[in-house]
């Protein structure tokens, strides 16, 4: 299972350890006025970040605070396995203790994080993949994820439940339950649907990592909360009773005090 193989390994993808160790990406809403400001203000692997998310880029981040062997090491890996890969990657080193970097460095949360730590981040944002001290070529290419397990990672480093509907064939439709799930006031903004073909090559392996198998002709729903539970797998006829039930086995709410919904 894709929850048990990531708390085994801090070199290993996933969501639980993503979120879990402190490295969390959380995004917010702000006022155009304030958006400008943030531009303008960009650090240089900032832009370097964003214009890669642009185009549809991985950008790998190397945080050190010596020029020890340690992060020499970390750096050369990085430039031998990511040179050649300029159309999908691009890479960079903060100092910690840079101030022109210390929004970055505040953002994902590493300035006490052991060093050198290298982390991967997908073009929507999610960090896909936190390497310590080492990195090689297999923990680089295991940051490399499908469309939607970057999506569920992203989701659950923001601290919100994912609702992961495959479906057979081209069909679009969701699950009655998650409808009516995804309609309570309390849950609707706290729950990410993201809807997945079961015949989609590109999710084949994130599919097999959550055990759903692929050639099904009926819809399968995969609950997740954050920081990386598995709150359940059920067929298309789950209610949403039911996925507010074990949610609650899980021990996770919709976070709203007092809510009728999560009352035992």
């Amino acid at each position: 299972m894709l929850m048990n193989s990531i708390t085994r390994s801090s070199h290993r993808n996933g969501f639980a350890l993503l979120v879990a160790c402190g490295i969390v990406v959380i995004f917010t809403t702000v006022a155009s006025a304030q958006k400008i400001q943030r531009v303008a203000s960009l650090s240089k692997v900032e832009t370097s970040r964003a214009a890669a998310s642009k185009q549809n880029k991985y950008t790998f981040i190397m945080f050190w605070k010596n020029q020890d062997d340690t992060t020499k090491a970390m750096w050369n890996s990085l430039q031998q396995n990511l040179s050649s890969k300029t159309d999908t990657t691009t890479f960079a080193a903060v100092n910690t203790n840079d101030p022109a970097e210390a929004n970055l460095v505040k953002e994902y949360g590493v300035s006490r994080a052991p060093m050198p730590l290298t982390l991967a981040i997908a073009p929507n944002g999610a960090i896909t993949g936190s390497f310590v001290k080492q990195i090689n070529a297999d923990y680089i290419q295991q940051s490399f994820v499908s469309p939607a397990k970057s999506r569920c990672m992203l989701t659950l480093q923001n601290r919100k439940m994912v609702l992961l509907c495959v479906n057979p064939g081209g069909n679009s439709a969701l699950p009655k339950g998650v409808q009516n799930f995804k309609a309570i006031p309390c849950y609707k903004d706290v729950v990410e649907v993201v809807l997945v073909s079961a015949g989609e090559s590109v999710e084949s392996s994130f599919l097999q990592e959550l055990e759903v198998p692929q050639q099904n002709n009926n819809s399968t729903v995969v609950f997740m909360a954050p920081p990386g539970v598995m709150v359940g797998k059920f067929n298309e006829n789950v209610t949403h009773e039911q996925l507010i039930a074990e949610l609650k086995k899980a021990g996770k709410s919709c976070g709203v005090e007092g809510c009728k919904h999560c009352k035992e």
